[in-house]
């Protein structure tokens, strides 16, 4: 039987024993409802012991509301696994209801790149129409622009169990460690369902590490570098830039990743922000999962492959009017149709993965940006099969490359001292 990499320390489980028990000493009520506490408290310290030995019971012990969601990132990311084991993951456990609907603000976590609700909904009627509109939070009075990204909806949910992600283009201020967060959701019969949840942070905010490594590669003639690494507790953020005179339009770095001096990985975000920035302006940030809470002389980059298209012929060309293929570069294989108001690939597959996203950027004839709609994925046995959707347009439009199978590079190592 596989073991996750999963160490919950002996003295953090009496603590949560202990929390659970005067938990169900201020809750009981009948004969019954001790039971079902009983129930769930030994799950929980069942959970506690064998997560780490048994995937199958994680997965299981994952659906108790309250647990699933931290659970699950803590499963999928090493990052917020240092977080909770650090106590740098602040509980709220704070209850509203309304209409029927429960929502539980389960915890935080929070720092100057980024805030991460932990919640939990149920209600007393079918949540299988129950749609998350809206999420908005205040910090004090004042709302906190540009918004959270989070689940709408799951298919045949009959609870909720997710987070909300606040990522900071900029080092957030906390001027104010008191906040409230607003859910909007909606439901066929019920209408729009309105909580609204205030709390308060108690942690000191973890301040961002910097390094300056200022590390130019070059691969074939195609220069990059690293300009910095910055790390917080939600995330590692890896600064780079393009070189100008490059005559390759760089369009991926794949596969990195960061191993640190005892042999530890880190690698990229799956679920969350993985890029900042946009490549083709020649400066960009990838975001992996954390090594914040880990101190070490030195850390290694590796790049899996350098994805690379000769400038100039990094785009295809089509009227959507006419419905038509106007230009493409002579080395794309792809083939390519266009239907009202979307373009379709198919692509031979170059490895096992289901999806890619290759020309999610338009231009129209104007100049001006032409709005992505997003995208549809499917495969098979050899090809991938995408759609692009845009916007209401019927004229000549340029798609810019986001994607296309061509390493120029390989397997590249990076020592970076860290002091």
């Amino acid at each position: 039987m596989s073991k996750l990499p999963i160490d919950v320390p002996r003295e953090k489980l009496q603590q949560v024993r202990m929390d659970m028990f005067r938990k169900v000493q201020r809750e009981k009520r009948t004969k019954k409802r001790i039971f079902s506490v009983a129930i769930v408290f030994m799950l929980c310290l069942s959970f506690l012991f064998s997560i780490r030995v048994s995937p199958t019971i994680a997965s299981y012990v994952a659906k108790i509301p309250g647990f699933q969601q931290i659970v699950l990132a803590v499963v999928r990311d090493k990052g917020i696994k240092d977080v909770v084991d650090n106590g740098y993951y602040e509980e709220i456990n704070t209850t509203q209801s309304k209409n029927g609907l429960s929502l539980t603000l389960q915890g935080v976590i929070a720092d100057n790149t980024g805030l991460v609700l932990y919640y939990d909904a149920d209600a007393s009627f079918d949540m299988s129409e129950l749609h998350l509109e809206e999420v908005h939070l205040f910090q004090g009075d004042e709302e906190i622009k540009g918004g959270g990204s989070f689940t709408s909806h799951q298919s045949h949910q009959t609870s909720i169990s997710s987070s909300v992600d606040y990522s900071f283009s900029e080092p957030f201020a906390y001027a104010s460690k008191d906040f409230k967060v607003v859910f909007r959701f909606y439901e066929k019969d019920k209408g729009n369902i309105e909580i609204t949840i205030p709390f308060s942070l108690q942690n000191e905010i973890a301040k961002e590490k910097i390094v300056t490594a200022n590390r130019t590669v070059d691969v074939g003639g195609q220069k990059f570098t690293i300009t910095q690494i910055r790390r917080s507790p939600l995330k590692m953020a890896i600064d780079i830039e393009l070189d100008e005179a490059n005559t390759m339009q760089i369009l991926a770095l794949e596969d990195i990743a960061v191993e640190m001096e005892n042999g530890e990985r880190r690698e990229g975000i799956k679920y969350g922000l993985s890029l900042g920035g946009d490549i083709r302006t020649g400066k960009f940030t990838i975001y992996l999962q954390s090594n914040y809470f880990h101190d070490s002389d030195s850390l290694k980059i590796l790049i899996g492959a350098v994805q690379a298209v000769p400038k100039g012929e990094d785009f295809i060309e089509v009227d959507f009017g006419t419905k038509e293929v106007l230009t493409k570069p002579d080395y794309l294989d792809w083939d390519i149709s266009v239907a009202q108001q979307s373009v379709s690939v198919v692509a031979k597959k170059w490895d096992d993965r289901r999806a890619h996203s290759f020309l999610n950027f338009a231009v129209k004839a104007d100049g001006t940006t032409l709005e992505y709609k997003g995208s549809s994925f499917s495969d098979d046995d050899q090809y991938l099969f995408e759609t692009e959707n845009f916007e209401k347009y019927d004229g000549k439009a340029k798609l810019y490359m986001s994607y296309y199978f061509n390493p120029i590079g390989k397997d590249i190592e990076l020592n970076i001292p860290l002091k």
